[in-house]
């Protein structure tokens, strides 16, 4: 029996050796290959394996045998041999990247277009010519070919801008090709006339202004799905003229339908919606139940607004009251000790007075806190009187009222600028002195005019649009009221700060806007700023 137990445990020690040497490289891997991992992924993250592949894969070939070496438990030299190879052609490829970046620059610019546009997707024919000719010019570039390096590298540039375009077409004019095709299988043409050649201009337009310009694709994007929601409308309305010649429906039955939807949203609003006379009155009736439920969601905003205010003023009087508590309670200790020790009654009366005396600041600190509270629901009572007589200032078509904080926003709806231009119209001088008129209601506040565009054309021209619009409102009102330089302001945003869709036109109408912020002395923090003409506007946010 006991040698029996001797076996056994010689078996099972035998068992353990290889995880024991397995244990032992496992801890040994992380100093022997530490030096190479770090070249490794230093070069990766100069994008090596794309921009430098020779010299990148022959440091990969060295790596993978240290690896394989390692696992077979070789000898240390050897795996540190193949590592020394791997490291010093990570290094090179990483070297030889950098190199790549600058000198194909505009390639692989030409390149992230293409990706970004989807092109292995939709063109792929051209993507795989770019990406053949771009791998051979970085290969003849790491062998110091720099003139054919510059050769194959023009022709990955073309084939990339090629895919890169063709994608675009795909993936945006193709389906409503698909649909202008459904369409007119249904007679779209004599049933949906209209809609059928909106469809046709639109997408005619978006192919023309992406063949143009490739690198602006929000306004052809936008023509596109316009084209593809007019020609899904013709396919609707061909279908439903068929059914009414057909006598599977008719018109009454559909507008019973449609107003049914309608009223919908009526019942939701709470308001009654009737179509005695078409559909006017009863959209109009929505709208107005839309505008009543706004309005009731920025008074309730400004209600929890001020009640924020409120709450960490009275926290910070909690606090101070707290301490004073805190205060009373070491006195009546002090109190209690030099009660028990009537020998040392001058010096216990000495702390005493200085306790109390230390008292007597704290609770005039409490006066203060409470003071300071009061002046601050003075200060938001007046506010919020302000606020409601600006906003009975404009019309509705003329600008929305609104706060965030104590901050006032005044969104001038109806001062809509020409497209492209920063002039005022005769049209805008009206709204323009009852801008003047609702500054004048906040004294001593900083004013900044905000101007905003939508998201046709380019980033930079509609940064510079925008601060053209702004400074055009700030130099008319500066021109004619009385307004110190310093407290008024403009900066332009371009189309960066969105407050509608921008794929409708009402949205875009809504986005080319000007905002004026209205910031009342309290508000504001730090040094008061300047009036900005003309110069780039950087920290103005």
């Amino acid at each position: 029996m006991p040698r029996q137990i001797v076996t056994l445990f010689f078996c099972a020690a035998l068992l353990m050796v290889p995880v024991i040497n397995q244990a032992g490289l496992t801890s040994m891997r992380g100093p022997l290959f530490e030096a190479t991992d770090t070249a490794r992924n230093a070069a990766e993250a100069l994008n090596a394996p794309l921009l430098a592949p020779v010299s990148y894969a022959e440091a990969v070939d060295y790596y993978k045998k240290a690896e394989d070496t390692f696992k077979r438990a070789g000898s240390i030299e050897s795996i540190r041999r193949h590592l020394g190879k791997a490291e010093a052609q990570f290094n090179k490829s990483g070297q030889a990247a950098e190199i790549a970046a600058a000198a194909l620059d505009s390639t692989i610019q030409a390149r992230k277009d293409a990706l970004d546009s989807e092109a292995p997707q939709y063109s792929p024919d051209s993507w795989y010519s770019g990406e053949t000719n771009f791998s051979e010019a970085t290969r003849r570039l790491e062998r110091g070919s720099i003139k054919y390096a510059q050769r194959y590298a023009t022709k990955a540039e073309n084939a990339y801008r090629e895919s890169e375009l063709a994608a675009i077409k795909s993936n945006y004019l193709n389906e409503t090709k698909s649909l202008l095709a459904q369409a007119e299988k249904l007679r779209a043409s004599r049933y949906a006339p209209m809609s059928l050649n909106n469809a046709r201009f639109l997408l005619d337009v978006a192919e023309t202004e992406l063949t143009a310009n490739r690198y602006d694709t929000d306004r052809p994007r936008l023509l596109a799905m316009e084209a593809k929601h007019n020609a899904l409308h013709a396919i609707y309305v061909s279908k439903l003229q068929r059914s009414i010649r057909d006598k599977t429906t008719n018109l009454e039955a559909v507008l019973l339908e449609w107003e049914a939807s309608i009223g919908k949203l009526g019942d939701v609003l709470d308001r009654p919606t009737f179509f005695d006379d078409g559909e006017k009155m009863a959209i109009e009736n929505l709208l107005e139940g839309i505008n009543e439920l706004q309005r009731e969601k920025n008074a309730l905003d400004q209600d929890l607004n001020d009640r924020e205010a409120q709450v960490v003023a009275l926290n910070a009087q909690i606090s101070k009251m707290q301490t004073m508590m805190n205060e009373v309670v070491a006195l009546q200790e002090q109190k209690e000790l030099m009660d028990q020790d009537l020998d040392d009654r001058d010096v216990q009366v000495s702390v005493l007075n200085a306790r109390l005396a230390k008292m007597q600041e704290l609770l005039g600190g409490g006066d203060r806190t409470i003071e300071e509270l009061e002046t601050l629901l003075e200060q938001q009572a007046r506010h919020r009187e302000r606020f409601a007589r600006v906003e009975t200032l404009f019309r509705p078509e003329q600008a929305a009222v609104f706060r965030q904080g104590d901050t006032v926003i005044i969104r001038m709806i109806g001062l809509n600028f020409d497209s492209g231009v920063a002039q005022l119209k005769n049209e805008h001088v009206s709204m323009l002195e009852i801008l003047k008129e609702a500054i004048g209601v906040f004294p001593e506040s900083q004013v900044v005019v905000e101007g905003h565009t939508d998201a046709f054309g380019s980033d930079a021209q509609n940064l510079s649009l925008s601060r053209s619009r702004a400074e055009t409102v700030v130099q008319h009102l500066l021109a004619s009221m009385a307004v110190s330089p310093v407290n008024l302001r403009f900066i332009g945003y371009g189309e960066s700060r969105p407050v509608a869709n921008n794929e409708t036109q009402e949205g875009r109408k809504r986005n080319r806007r000007i905002d004026v912020v209205i910031q009342p002395s309290w508000v504001v923090q730090g040094p008061v700023a300047s009036v900005v003409f003309g110069d780039p506007v950087t920290d103005d946010g």
